[in-house]
């Protein structure tokens, strides 16, 4: 089996690549041969790579520090004679997928997709931070970026013999884009060996104050990635606005790190509540079941969550949560009020500032009701565990790797290589134009945005091949 993957190591925490290390240790423990497949990345060092891992030539995306792009930029890329494997599955959001449509048509092999990234959240982050506020500016881009990209990512998809989604939203996402190739809505496994751990101790010595004090009123947290797409500003403005002049004790704490981290502490200062929001940075994966356990409660505002890792996380742990609804990975995570609150995340300046109104009072009643708290923390605990459990999710995979095989048995997939030189050329020119062109462009876009500060190289996180 080929994984590819937008990460050859895991250079900062990263729901996509923790799944890629979670099926590829799955596979090889299922004893299957498993090759990952990405971008080179100059920062890898060999014992942070999976055995057999193929590092594709790449480029780096300016905006996002340790994300690398794949480019078919050597001739050894272009020899369909040395990628030889039984089905490929394609967990990118870049057009790497094109070098996996390639190697169905060269070589006949099934081609099962993950759509990983909701693409309409993520097209203005590309911009600096007072573009993407214009209006026209975003109107532009969707007219020029939006619309293609959605009719190239299901062009690609149908060219496949399968699409993985990560909720029932994205399975009518990509049926209204015209997506007729089988879809497989998967969740994504939450692993019981991090998560299930006796617990630790109380991982929160941030709160602690000069003198010895520390801040003893309502813990919330957050996590991920510090992205425009994630939304995290919106949280601390909700919390300075709504929760902070209640409890002057409550704490809002961002674990993650990421391009837009100065942008957020900016935030918090400007808001008043720099002494309250607190940026730990990343910690090890291994500590993240402590810092649920900890918390008061979850909060949640992103609205571009594919399937929220983070979230899955915290629902897993009986952590109660409040978030957005977002009508895809979110939406299909929480049931309001049985293993969550969910609320709406209004629509325009009135309707969102409405929105951030009710989200405060919504913490605040969960805040001032243990009992409640208590119970959607069972609630979600419980569901989780029937969900996202390993075993659960594994045999979905199955299933649809299966179902990928003998799609592309059914559909008589021929091999190109084994057909005329100028067939081979032409499949060739046809799926490497197209991962160039638009890899290409997404490298130069990368450029309009100022560059983000690079992550410090930590060894936080177990690596794909651990």
């Amino acid at each position: 089996m080929a994984i590819l993957s937008d990460f050859t190591r895991i250079p900062y925490a990263n729901g996509a690549a923790f799944q890629t290390r979670f099926l590829y240790q799955e596979l090889r423990r299922c004893g299957h041969e498993v090759t990952v497949i990405g971008p080179e990345d100059p920062d890898a060092t060999p014992e942070e790579l999976a055995p057999g891992t193929v590092a594709l030539p790449s480029v780096p995306l300016k905006t996002y520090p340790g994300l690398h792009l794949p480019l078919p930029l050597e001739s050894w890329v272009y020899d369909a004679n040395r990628w030889n494997f039984d089905i490929v599955f394609a967990q990118t959001t870049s057009l790497l997928l094109e070098f996996g449509v390639w190697l169905r048509k060269m070589r006949g092999i099934p081609l099962l997709c993950v759509n990983t990234t909701h693409l309409v959240a993520a097209y203005d982050v590309l911009l600096p931070e007072r573009l993407s506020k214009l209006g026209w500016v975003n109107a532009g881009l969707e007219f020029a970026l939006k619309r293609p990209y959605e009719k190239l990512f299901a062009s690609v998809y149908n060219n496949s013999d399968g699409l993985v989604v990560l909720s029932e939203g994205l399975r009518s996402y990509w049926r209204e884009r015209g997506v007729t190739a089988p879809i497989h809505v998967i969740p994504r496994a939450v692993q019981p060996a991090i998560f299930d751990r006796p617990l630790g101790a109380d991982p929160y010595t941030h709160l602690e104050r000069a003198g010895g004090a520390v801040f003893r009123g309502a813990r919330l947290l957050c996590a991920g990635r510090h992205t425009r797409e994630k939304s995290q500003d919106r949280l601390i403005r909700i919390f300075a606005r709504h929760v902070a002049p209640v409890d002057p004790e409550a704490t809002l704490t961002l674990l993650g790190d990421g391009p837009d981290c100065d942008l957020y502490k900016r935030v918090a200062e400007e808001e008043g509540v720099g002494d309250r929001v607190f940026f730990p940075g990343e910690v090890p994966f291994t500590a993240m079941a402590d810092y649920y356990a900890y918390a008061d409660v979850f909060v949640h505002a992103s609205l571009s969550e594919t399937y929220g890792n983070v979230l899955g996380e915290a629902l897993w742990c009986g952590t109660p949560t409040v978030a957005f609804a977002d009508g895809m990975g979110v939406s299909s995570q929480i049931k309001d009020r049985v293993n969550g609150v969910l609320l709406s995340p209004g629509k325009g300046e009135q309707g969102e500032r409405d929105a951030d109104e009710a989200f405060g009072r919504a913490l605040l009643a969960l805040l001032a009701d243990p009992q409640e708290r208590a119970r959607l923390g069972k609630g979600a605990s419980k569901i989780s565990r029937e969900r996202s459990s390993p075993m659960a999710v594994q045999q979905r995979i199955a299933d649809a790797f299966r179902h990928a095989q003998e799609h592309a048995a059914a559909c008589g997939v021929r091999a190109a290589l084994e057909g005329p030189r100028v067939l081979q050329w032409m499949t060739t020119f046809q799926h490497f134009r197209s991962w160039s062109t638009v890899n290409g462009g997404i490298y130069l876009a990368g450029h309009i945005r100022p560059a983000a500060q690079k992550y410090q190289k930590k060894k936080l996180h177990p690596q794909i091949g651990s």
